[in-house]
């Protein structure tokens, strides 16, 4: 994590050291508490956390599939909880002082505003909708076509296929007319900004300075329609930090954005590092939606993760867990194990439920770091605001592969039916997909779990019917033997 002497750090806890474990634990019981009592208990009971994060991670979901008012408040007090207790490091008359992260941006000012760098691209705009799939190009009824064939397989939701269908029906929406876009990890692999500049699209970039998207981006300008609009120090070198520099990074989304920003959250780093990160974001993210510089949040959703899915999910993965034959080795390897591999997906029932996609090896830093902008999502949902917050499927990209396990895991995948995607066809397709939230607006809902679940694309992991973390591990072994 950053060791920064000023910036977003982790609070001090009562033996002096700055814990993540500590600080999620706290986090999740504070939101646990407003539906769960004794559930937010047995979180500070837990003794061994990376172990022991999965059960209340997931009850945080199941304690509002059925009551909006517990949805709402999980995602307000965990929230409230975290910027409560995270804190911004900064320089008061020579001191460090250190203040919550929901006070710092009215607290600390800005040193100075960066200046701004604008990236002209010299292609004309792509004006329809193109999806790459494994060496291919996919548009008009080849992609309607191929939309069939995932949605038939479980792929995407047929909400998904629906929403790809309205972007190519609309082709004027690619450039997101009268808004720009601030994209928080520009570099990132499935993150937006490419296929926006392609499509014309203003986007305002956020990376570190030494960032390799810098050179990427600068030459690229044949292939963009757009313009890029990047913030640069005092001698005109590009980037910015988003955990030390907050206040300057505020003032620079203000005084450069050409129109009413999206705000987009795509950055990665491993271990408590992205909880720092997806502290500063909301933090920004609540400063810019106070004064409209912001009008809209655009979030991606993990689909290692826990999820409300719909009744007709459920019924599929049911159906596909009646109908394993006898013969069956997953069937056999089950019992065998006492139902300890190849459990069922879902609990049985009927109606919306609950899908637990959580795996020990994603880690609880992780879990926190994705969560915080679900609840983000939710909250500024419940105010009236736009947000495109959309499940993404499982990719191969580079952040995956160099976790050896994780990696063994998708190459043996497609045994359960699951298909693992190509960072260049997820940055795309989820893309198309915000441009059509943005476009569209707000959805009617009951409960604010339907919003995450509409447009899903998790990969075939909902309609597949094993719980995953039973059956995964064996794919893990099957990826080992492919390697």
């Amino acid at each position: 994590m950053s060791t920064s002497a000023t910036g977003v750090r982790f609070p001090l806890d009562p033996s002096g050291s700055r814990s993540t474990g500590r600080l999620a634990k706290d986090v999740v019981a504070d939101a646990l508490v407003t539906a769960n009592p004794s559930a937010a208990e047995r979180v500070h009971r837990i003794k061994d956390w990376r172990k022991g994060y999965i059960e209340p991670f997931t009850e945080l979901v199941s304690v509002g599939v059925h009551d909006a008012g517990h949805w709402d408040g999980v995602a307000r007090a965990a929230l409230d909880s975290l910027q409560s207790r995270m804190v911004g490091a900064h320089d008061v008359n020579g001191e460090t002082v250190e203040t919550p992260m929901k006070d710092y941006l009215a607290v600390v000012a800005a040193t100075s505003t960066p200046g701004t760098e604008t990236i002209t691209g010299t292609a004309e705009p792509e004006q329809t909708l193109t999806l790459p799939y494994r060496g291919e190009n996919l548009s008009g009824a080849a992609l309607r076509d191929h939309l069939d064939r995932w949605v038939s397989r479980g792929v995407i939701e047929p909400s998904c296929a629906d929403a790809l269908r309205r972007v190519q029906d609309n082709p004027d929406w690619l450039s997101l007319p009268g808004r720009a876009m601030l994209v928080l990890g520009l570099g990132s692999e499935m993150g937006p900004a490419r296929q926006l500049l392609r499509w014309g699209a203003d986007v305002m970039g956020v990376d570190l300075p030494s960032s390799p998207a810098w050179d990427r981006f600068r030459s690229a300008t044949d292939q963009f329609a757009g313009r890029l609009h990047i913030p640069t120090d005092a001698d005109g070198r590009p980037g910015i930090n988003l955990l030390t520099e907050l206040p300057e990074l505020a003032a620079w989304a203000r005084a450069a954005a050409p129109a009413p920003l999206t705000v987009g959250s795509y950055f990665y780093a491993d271990g408590g590092t992205h909880v720092q990160l997806s502290s500063a974001a909301d933090a920004l993210v609540v400063d810019l939606l106070s004064d409209s510089t912001a009008d809209a949040l655009a979030y991606l959703a993990t689909p290692m993760d826990t999820f409300v899915v719909p009744a007709d999910v459920r019924q599929a993965s049911d159906a596909a867990y009646a109908a394993r034959k006898p013969t069956d080795i997953k069937k056999i390897v089950g019992t065998l194990t006492g139902g300890k591999m190849f459990q069922r997906n879902y609990a049985p029932g009927s109606g919306p439920a609950v899908h637990d996609a959580l795996v020990p090896q994603q880690g609880p830093n992780y879990t926190l770091a994705k969560r915080v902008q679900r609840w983000r999502a939710t909250t500024a949902f419940a105010e009236g605001r736009t947000v495109s917050v959309n499940v993404a499927p499982a990719t191969d990209t580079y952040s995956v592969t160099k976790n050896k396990i994780l990696a063994n895991t998708y190459k043996g995948a497609d045994a359960f039916g699951i298909e693992i995607f190509e960072p260049t066809t997820s940055s795309v397709m989820l893309a198309a997909l915000m441009v059509h939230d943005l476009n569209v607006g707000r959805p009617s809902v009951d409960v604010q779990w339907q919003h995450e679940s509409s447009g899903a694309a998790s990969g075939g992991l909902w309609r597949q019917p094993y719980l995953p973390r039973t059956a995964l591990p064996v794919a893990a072994l099957l990826g080992t033997v492919k390697r």
